[in-house]
């Protein structure tokens, strides 16, 4: 299974997925995708963390100074580069991929037809880019 979604999703896409409320076989179809999409999200962390190491003050070790807000702050006249390098690693396309079994591409499917909550935001965008996902991977 290959499925392909754009990194600024990544960070909300286990969070939904854990809260979805599901039972039996569209579970562990969930479970299976959530240990697939954690691998995507954490070289999308690396990533994140790397370009951090290049734009921004570091500490004695190297690693991104924190500011009172708990954010990072970036070198003298480099921001607007970092913004546009940042811009294009949460546009790049993650491939969340790797074996699972002949049904699971259909019950993530179906998880994705059943859902009946309402959406807003962040999560409204996510599932339309899941369902979006899903279906071209269904379509030859």
């Amino acid at each position: 299974m290959k499925i392909k979604l754009q990194n600024k999703y990544l960070p909300t896409l286990i969070p939904f997925l854990n809260g979805l409320k599901l039972r039996g076989e569209k579970s562990r179809a969930r479970s299976k995708f959530l240990a697939l999409a954690s691998n995507a999200c954490l070289s999308f962390h690396e990533s994140e963390l790397a370009l951090l190491q290049e734009y921004a003050v570091l500490d004695n070790d190297g690693n991104p100074l924190t500011d009172k807000d708990c954010g990072f702050t970036i070198r003298d006249g480099f921001m607007k580069e970092y913004l546009s390098e940042r811009e294009k690693l949460f546009n790049e396309i993650a491939e969340i991929e790797g074996g699972t079994y002949t049904s699971h591409l259909e019950l993530m499917r179906e998880i994705l037809a059943d859902y009946d909550e309402v959406l807003d935001g962040e999560n409204a965008a996510l599932y339309d880019a899941l369902w979006d996902s899903f279906i071209a991977k269904q379509e030859p």
